[in-house]
Formats: structure tokens, sequence, C-alpha cells
């Protein structure tokens, strides 16, 4: 596969107002997509705001829903994969805050957020232990570790133990926290030789702040683009050929067995 650009999109979400970030939303992905990218990654809770507030149940939507299908259309439109994680309301009336992988051909993978922060666990329903959102796409095989997530070693990699060549991070980080979001995205693309494309969102939402810092990692760990501030998109041409390369300079995957982990079912 010949190299290819990618964009992690950095937004200050709305809380509760699914028209005007969806429309943000569209303005990035399609200015993205201009720009050459072949790979968007959106923040955490993207269309709804991320909140807690009891009001988010009643503007999320189904899945496939409106925001589902609005990023269908753009996929297909500009010919480009979009990563997120959204509210999703369940049959049952519950909410889960669910990776989402979208193709040209369609949604290709889901998977709940299986470890939630703070007061999450209030509001969404865990995904199960063996829950995650993975696929192969145009660009590559493509995994999903959701904001807090991406802190647990185990989570991204068993995501590369199942192929995971490149891993999209939709967040929701904390602005008290960006210490941990500079370390973790690059310690995670390291040990794991992936890619990481890390989408943040930024400064003040209702009652909290989160950090920003959007980044594109490569699979040495090297950090080829981040957005420290404000809303926009940082872009960066990712190398697949680089992931054997990093895989190989340091064979973390290949040795593994040597601890006896277990391996994904």
């Amino acid at each position: 596969m010949t190299p290819f650009a990618a964009a992690a999109v950095q937004i200050t979400g709305v809380p509760l107002d699914p028209a005007r970030n969806t429309a943000k939303i569209e303005l990035h992905v399609r200015r993205s997509a201009g720009e050459g990218a072949r790979l968007i990654v959106l923040p955490e809770l993207c269309d709804t705001g991320y909140t807690l507030r009891p009001g988010l149940a009643a503007v999320s939507g189904p899945l496939p829903g409106p925001t589902s299908d609005l990023l269908c259309d753009l996929a297909r439109e500009l010919d480009t994969t979009i990563v997120t994680a959204v509210s999703v309301r369940s049959p049952g009336g519950g909410l889960r805050n669910t990776g989402l992988i979208v193709t040209p051909q369609g949604i290709a993978a889901t998977g709940a957020k299986r470890c939630l922060w703070g007061a999450e666990p209030e509001v969404f329903t865990p995904g199960v232990p063996t829950e995650q959102a993975i696929a192969d796409t145009p660009v590559g095989r493509v995994g999903v570790a959701i904001c807090y997530e991406a802190g647990f070693p185990e989570v991204t990699r068993r995501l590369a133990l199942d192929g995971a060549e490149i891993i999209a991070i939709p967040a929701a980080f904390g602005a008290a926290r960006l210490h941990a979001w500079k370390l973790l995205t690059r310690a995670r693309a390291l040990e794991n030789g992936c890619h990481i494309v890390a989408a943040n969102n930024f400064g003040a939402s209702g009652e909290l702040a989160f950090c920003g810092h959007s980044t594109i990692v490569d699979p040495h760990g090297a950090r080829k683009a981040v957005l420290a501030a404000g809303e926009g998109r940082v872009e960066a041409v990712l190398e697949p050929a680089a992931v054997l390369e990093a895989r190989t300079a340091i064979p973390y995957l290949r040795d593994l067995h040597r601890l006896a982990v277990p391996q994904p079912a």
C-alpha cells in the first residue's frame, strides 16, 4: 500500500447541540478530504458534545442513525474512512459510548467503550470485555481505543495482535491530564508498532475543559504532527511500510509469547 494522508480533527463541542456540532464535523471532514486525507478521526462524542448531562439521552440517536448516516454519506462521497465515538441509544433505552469505523462502503465496525472514566458509568453501559471496533479499511486495518481506554496498554495491544496497523483514538481528554495524553499517545504507538491518529476535544465545553493536542504518531513513536490548541485539523502522511519496519526493529509483538501473556480469543 502506498503512503496516504490522515487527519485528526479537533473541535470544541457544544453540549447537547447536534445541529451545531455536525455542521462543524461536516466542515472539517470536507476540508480534510479536500486536502487529501484518506483517513479522518473525529473526537469522542463529536455530535452531541462531550457531556454527561441528563439531556444526553434525548439527543443521542440509534445506530444506524442520523450521525452515522451523515458520516456514511461523507465517506462515500469523499472516498475516505472516518472514525469516531458517539453516544448511541440502545433499543432498551440505555446509552453506549460507541466507537465507529465508517468506510465508503458504509459502517465497517462498532464497539462500545469498556473502560469508563469518572462519572461515565452513571450514564453509559460499558461494552463487554471482548468488544472492540476493528476493521479492514481502504487504508489498512484500523482499530479504535476511546479516550481513557488508550491509557490501558492491554486495549491497544489486543488491537495490534488482532492485526491493527492504525489505532484511532477519539477522545475528550481532560486539560488536567495533558501530561498523560502526551505520554500515552507516543507509548501506544511505540510498544505496538502502530500508527496513532488521536483526535481530542479542546477548550471549555460546558462544565468541562479538554487539553487539545490532537496528534499523529508514527510506529516508531515519533510525533509527526500536533495541534496544541484551537479548533482545526492536524494532518500527516502515514507510511504503511513503517509498521513492519518498527515491529522488526523492536519486536515486542514477536517476543510477547515469552511472557505467557494470554492471547485474544
